[in-house]
């Protein structure tokens, strides 16, 4: 009977290690930072893409807890690029990124200067601001998905 128990318990000792995902990390950060990078690009060229339609997003700033559906997010990120133009998105400090060991989470700490150009009554002007932010990704469909952030400008 020893010999058994002992055989059951290698046995599901062996399942559970063989069952772990080998996940990647430094792949995984590079994925994040890609998205990262895809996302500013997309703020550069006045794009508010709606691949973010489904997902419901968190984003806490100023004292407040909001959850966005994808299309409200859509909808403020056209608004924003309606009244203005960014110009410049340089990161100042980081990303800092950690990925969970089973790489289904991660987050990403940045701290970005940004540059928008606007019209003010027919007088070009810029606007400079600083933001850090921490965001919450989740993958889905082996796609990183922000669904949390929290900005600080």
């Amino acid at each position: 009977m020893k010999n058994f128990t002992l055989s059951l318990i290698s046995f599901f000792i062996v399942i559970s290690f063989g069952c772990m995902k080998n996940v990647d990390i430094d792949a995984e950060k590079e994925a994040i930072l890609k998205v990262l990078a895809a996302d500013d690009q997309e703020l550069l060229d006045g794009i508010s893409k709606d691949d973010t339609l489904n997902v419901e997003y968190i984003s806490i700033g100023e004292g407040e807890l909001n959850r966005i559906s994808g299309v409200q997010s859509h909808e403020g990120n056209r608004r924003l690029l309606e009244r203005g133009k960014f110009i410049k998105i340089e990161n100042l400090d980081g990303p800092v990124i950690h990925v969970s060991s089973d790489g289904t989470m991660a987050w990403m700490a940045v701290k970005t200067k940004f540059v928008i150009a606007y019209d003010s009554l027919g007088v070009k002007k810029e606007w400079e601001g600083i933001e850090a932010r921490l965001e919450v990704y989740e993958k889905k469909d082996n796609e990183w998905v922000a669904v949390a952030g929290v900005q600080i400008h």
